[in-house]
Protein backbone atom coordinates (compact mmCIF):
# COMPACT_ATOMS: atom_id res chain seq x y z
CA UNK A 1 0.00 0.00 0.00
CA UNK A 2 2.91 2.28 0.72
CA UNK A 3 4.37 2.04 -2.77
CA UNK A 4 0.81 2.26 -4.84
CA UNK A 5 1.80 -1.09 -5.85
CA UNK A 6 -0.46 -3.18 -3.52
CA UNK A 7 -3.76 -1.45 -5.03
CA UNK A 8 -3.21 -2.29 -8.12
CA UNK A 9 -2.13 -6.05 -7.37
CA UNK A 10 -4.73 -7.01 -5.69
CA UNK A 11 -7.93 -5.53 -7.97
CA UNK A 12 -5.88 -7.29 -10.71
CA UNK A 13 -5.87 -10.78 -9.02
CA UNK A 14 -9.46 -9.75 -8.44
CA UNK A 15 -9.95 -9.75 -12.34
CA UNK A 16 -8.47 -12.97 -12.66
CA UNK A 17 -11.47 -14.56 -10.58
CA UNK A 18 -13.38 -13.74 -13.46
CA UNK A 19 -16.37 -12.97 -10.90
CA UNK A 20 -18.31 -10.24 -10.87
CA UNK A 21 -19.42 -9.87 -7.73
CA UNK A 22 -16.09 -10.17 -5.96
CA UNK A 23 -14.13 -8.38 -8.40
CA UNK A 24 -16.91 -5.51 -7.15
CA UNK A 25 -16.47 -6.30 -3.91
CA UNK A 26 -12.65 -6.40 -3.92
CA UNK A 27 -12.62 -2.56 -6.00
CA UNK A 28 -14.60 -1.35 -3.36
CA UNK A 29 -12.52 -2.27 -0.51
CA UNK A 30 -9.37 -0.56 -2.50
CA UNK A 31 -11.49 2.58 -3.67
CA UNK A 32 -12.09 2.96 0.41
CA UNK A 33 -8.27 2.27 1.20
CA UNK A 34 -6.87 4.69 -1.57
CA UNK A 35 -9.19 7.81 -0.33
CA UNK A 36 -8.14 7.10 3.39
CA UNK A 37 -3.96 7.40 2.28
CA UNK A 38 -5.34 10.09 0.23
CA UNK A 39 -6.89 11.81 2.86
CA UNK A 40 -5.17 15.15 3.94
CA UNK A 41 -3.90 15.14 7.46
CA UNK A 42 -1.98 18.62 7.40
CA UNK A 43 0.53 20.95 5.55
CA UNK A 44 4.52 21.32 6.05
CA UNK A 45 6.04 24.59 4.35
CA UNK A 46 9.37 22.18 4.29
CA UNK A 47 10.33 18.87 2.79
CA UNK A 48 11.69 16.79 6.02
CA UNK A 49 14.20 14.50 4.12
CA UNK A 50 15.89 11.03 4.36
CA UNK A 51 18.71 11.90 1.82
CA UNK A 52 21.33 14.94 1.82
CA UNK A 53 19.48 17.33 -0.47
CA UNK A 54 23.49 18.13 -2.14
CA UNK A 55 23.74 14.24 -2.94
CA UNK A 56 20.65 12.70 -3.15
CA UNK A 57 22.71 10.23 -0.46
CA UNK A 58 20.80 8.46 2.34
CA UNK A 59 22.26 9.83 5.29
CA UNK A 60 19.09 9.14 8.13
CA UNK A 61 20.89 5.82 8.94
CA UNK A 62 24.02 7.82 10.05
CA UNK A 63 23.37 11.76 10.42
CA UNK A 64 20.89 13.95 11.61
CA UNK A 65 18.25 14.88 9.76
CA UNK A 66 15.19 17.47 10.09
CA UNK A 67 12.95 14.12 9.21
CA UNK A 68 14.35 12.29 12.28
CA UNK A 69 13.84 15.34 14.57
CA UNK A 70 10.08 15.21 13.53
CA UNK A 71 9.55 12.10 14.41
CA UNK A 72 11.87 11.75 17.83
CA UNK A 73 9.95 14.80 18.68
CA UNK A 74 6.08 13.54 18.09
CA UNK A 75 7.21 10.27 20.20
CA UNK A 76 8.28 13.11 22.69
CA UNK A 77 4.93 15.05 22.29
CA UNK A 78 2.60 11.99 22.95
CA UNK A 79 4.38 10.19 25.32
CA UNK A 80 5.73 12.66 27.92
CA UNK A 81 8.80 10.78 28.31
CA UNK A 82 12.43 12.35 28.96
CA UNK A 83 14.24 11.25 25.77
CA UNK A 84 13.00 9.97 22.33
CA UNK A 85 14.92 7.75 20.01
CA UNK A 86 13.64 7.28 16.42
CA UNK A 87 15.86 4.63 14.65
CA UNK A 88 17.07 5.09 11.23
CA UNK A 89 16.38 2.30 9.75
CA UNK A 90 12.65 2.78 10.43
CA UNK A 91 12.67 5.85 8.37
CA UNK A 92 11.96 5.31 4.99
CA UNK A 93 10.54 8.27 3.39
CA UNK A 94 10.92 11.86 2.84
CA UNK A 95 7.72 14.01 4.02
CA UNK A 96 7.29 16.64 1.05
CA UNK A 97 6.58 20.10 1.65
CA UNK A 98 3.33 21.49 1.09
CA UNK A 99 0.15 19.29 1.81
CA UNK A 100 0.66 16.20 3.64
CA UNK A 101 -1.41 13.11 3.34
CA UNK A 102 -1.99 10.15 5.56
CA UNK A 103 -0.65 7.60 2.75
CA UNK A 104 2.97 10.32 3.57
CA UNK A 105 3.02 9.61 6.67
CA UNK A 106 2.55 5.47 6.55
CA UNK A 107 5.38 6.14 3.75
CA UNK A 108 7.71 7.26 6.94
CA UNK A 109 6.68 4.57 9.22
CA UNK A 110 5.10 1.14 7.24
CA UNK A 111 6.04 -1.24 9.49
CA UNK A 112 3.04 -0.19 11.76
CA UNK A 113 5.21 -0.71 14.86
CA UNK A 114 3.62 0.75 18.35
CA UNK A 115 5.47 3.36 20.19
CA UNK A 116 6.11 2.76 24.00
CA UNK A 117 7.97 4.00 26.91
CA UNK A 118 10.28 2.40 29.18
CA UNK A 119 12.57 2.94 31.60
CA UNK A 120 16.58 2.92 31.04
CA UNK A 121 19.51 3.92 33.01
CA UNK A 122 21.81 6.53 31.58
CA UNK A 123 24.42 3.41 30.71
CA UNK A 124 22.14 1.66 28.61
CA UNK A 125 21.24 5.05 26.67
CA UNK A 126 24.67 5.72 26.06
CA UNK A 127 25.13 1.97 24.68
CA UNK A 128 22.54 2.41 22.27
CA UNK A 129 23.49 5.53 20.93
CA UNK A 130 27.44 4.06 20.45
CA UNK A 131 26.13 0.73 18.81
CA UNK A 132 24.18 3.73 16.67
CA UNK A 133 27.32 4.98 15.25
CA UNK A 134 29.83 1.65 15.42
CA UNK A 135 29.70 1.18 11.46
CA UNK A 136 30.70 4.82 11.00
CA UNK A 137 31.15 6.18 8.22
CA UNK A 138 29.00 3.84 6.70
CA UNK A 139 25.31 3.32 7.54
CA UNK A 140 23.50 1.89 9.95
CA UNK A 141 19.88 0.98 10.41
CA UNK A 142 20.39 1.79 14.28
CA UNK A 143 21.39 4.70 14.28
CA UNK A 144 19.50 6.81 16.83
CA UNK A 145 17.88 10.47 15.94
CA UNK A 146 16.98 11.85 19.25
CA UNK A 147 14.58 14.40 21.01
CA UNK A 148 15.26 15.36 24.65
CA UNK A 149 18.72 14.42 24.38
CA UNK A 150 22.04 15.87 21.99
CA UNK A 151 25.55 14.10 21.52
CA UNK A 152 29.28 14.39 20.11
CA UNK A 153 29.86 11.44 17.89
CA UNK A 154 33.81 10.99 17.28
CA UNK A 155 33.95 9.07 14.25
CA UNK A 156 38.07 9.22 14.10
CA UNK A 157 37.82 6.59 16.64
CA UNK A 158 37.66 3.18 16.45
CA UNK A 159 34.54 1.78 17.28
CA UNK A 160 34.69 -1.38 20.45
CA UNK A 161 31.71 -2.34 20.21
CA UNK A 162 30.83 -6.30 21.24
CA UNK A 163 28.27 -8.03 19.52
CA UNK A 164 27.40 -11.95 20.29
CA UNK A 165 26.94 -14.50 17.21
CA UNK A 166 23.62 -12.68 16.60
CA UNK A 167 24.44 -9.36 16.20
CA UNK A 168 23.11 -8.61 19.62
CA UNK A 169 24.79 -5.63 21.88
CA UNK A 170 27.26 -7.12 24.27
CA UNK A 171 29.66 -4.25 25.75
CA UNK A 172 31.85 -1.36 24.10
CA UNK A 173 35.34 -2.50 25.44
CA UNK A 174 37.10 0.73 24.67
CA UNK A 175 36.59 4.86 24.31
CA UNK A 176 33.42 5.82 23.11
CA UNK A 177 32.53 7.19 20.32
CA UNK A 178 29.56 8.66 21.46
CA UNK A 179 30.51 11.83 23.60
CA UNK A 180 29.52 15.14 25.45
CA UNK A 181 26.04 13.62 25.87
CA UNK A 182 23.18 15.83 27.54
CA UNK A 183 19.75 15.57 28.45
CA UNK A 184 17.87 18.89 28.18
CA UNK A 185 21.14 20.37 28.43
CA UNK A 186 22.56 18.61 31.49
CA UNK A 187 25.06 15.65 31.39
CA UNK A 188 23.70 12.33 30.66
CA UNK A 189 24.07 10.59 34.28
CA UNK A 190 24.65 7.02 33.49
CA UNK A 191 23.29 5.73 36.85
CA UNK A 192 20.31 7.81 36.40
CA UNK A 193 17.23 6.11 35.16
CA UNK A 194 15.29 8.04 32.76
CA UNK A 195 12.00 7.55 30.61
CA UNK A 196 12.55 6.65 27.48
CA UNK A 197 9.94 6.53 24.47
CA UNK A 198 10.65 4.81 20.93
CA UNK A 199 9.00 1.67 19.14
CA UNK A 200 8.52 -1.80 20.36
CA UNK A 201 10.73 -3.24 17.87
CA UNK A 202 13.63 -1.50 19.45
CA UNK A 203 12.97 -0.66 23.14
CA UNK A 204 11.25 -3.98 23.82
CA UNK A 205 12.40 -6.85 21.36
CA UNK A 206 15.75 -6.30 20.60
CA UNK A 207 15.65 -5.05 16.76
CA UNK A 208 18.72 -3.61 15.65
CA UNK A 209 20.89 -5.57 18.38
CA UNK A 210 19.59 -3.07 20.96
CA UNK A 211 20.10 -5.86 23.87
CA UNK A 212 20.89 -3.60 26.23
CA UNK A 213 17.06 -2.98 27.22
CA UNK A 214 15.62 -5.93 27.41
CA UNK A 215 14.13 -7.10 30.23
CA UNK A 216 13.27 -2.97 31.60
CA UNK A 217 10.21 -1.71 32.72
CA UNK A 218 7.65 -0.82 30.65
CA UNK A 219 5.86 2.68 31.35
CA UNK A 220 3.46 3.33 28.54
CA UNK A 221 3.17 -0.32 26.12
CA UNK A 222 1.78 0.07 22.55
CA UNK A 223 0.31 3.46 23.08
CA UNK A 224 -0.45 3.87 19.28
CA UNK A 225 1.22 2.67 16.21
CA UNK A 226 4.27 5.03 15.13
CA UNK A 227 2.54 6.86 11.82
CA UNK A 228 -0.67 7.76 14.17
CA UNK A 229 1.69 9.56 16.84
CA UNK A 230 3.05 11.70 14.00
CA UNK A 231 -0.03 12.55 12.89
CA UNK A 232 -0.98 13.31 15.98
CA UNK A 233 1.98 15.21 16.97
CA UNK A 234 1.14 17.31 13.54
CA UNK A 235 -2.67 18.09 14.09
CA UNK A 236 -2.68 18.40 18.12
CA UNK A 237 0.81 19.82 19.43
CA UNK A 238 1.97 21.92 15.56
CA UNK A 239 -1.94 23.29 14.97
CA UNK A 240 -1.81 21.11 11.34
CA UNK A 241 1.32 22.51 10.28
CA UNK A 242 5.30 21.52 10.18
CA UNK A 243 6.74 24.79 10.42
CA UNK A 244 10.04 26.36 9.50
CA UNK A 245 11.90 25.23 13.14
CA UNK A 246 11.98 21.73 11.03
CA UNK A 247 13.68 24.06 7.82
CA UNK A 248 17.02 22.86 8.52
CA UNK A 249 17.50 19.37 6.26
CA UNK A 250 20.54 18.53 8.50
CA UNK A 251 18.36 19.09 11.74
CA UNK A 252 18.99 21.50 14.81
CA UNK A 253 22.42 20.24 16.15
CA UNK A 254 21.93 18.08 18.21
CA UNK A 255 23.63 15.43 17.02
CA UNK A 256 27.34 16.33 15.95
CA UNK A 257 29.98 14.88 14.08
CA UNK A 258 33.65 15.74 15.02
CA UNK A 259 36.68 16.15 13.06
Amino acid sequence: ATDGKLSSSLIDSAYETKDADTDAYIAKIMEQFDVQLSEVIGTSEVELVVEDPKTGVRIVRSAETNLGDFCADAYLAVTGADIAISNGGGIRAAVPAGEITYGDIINVHPFGNAICVIEATGQQILDALELGVMAMPEESGSFEQVAGITYEIHPDLPSSVVLDENGMFVSVDGEYRVQNVKVNGEELDLKKTYTLAGNNYSLMNGGGGLSMFKGNRVVQDSIMVDAEVLIRYIQDDLGGVIGKEYAQPYGQERIIAVE
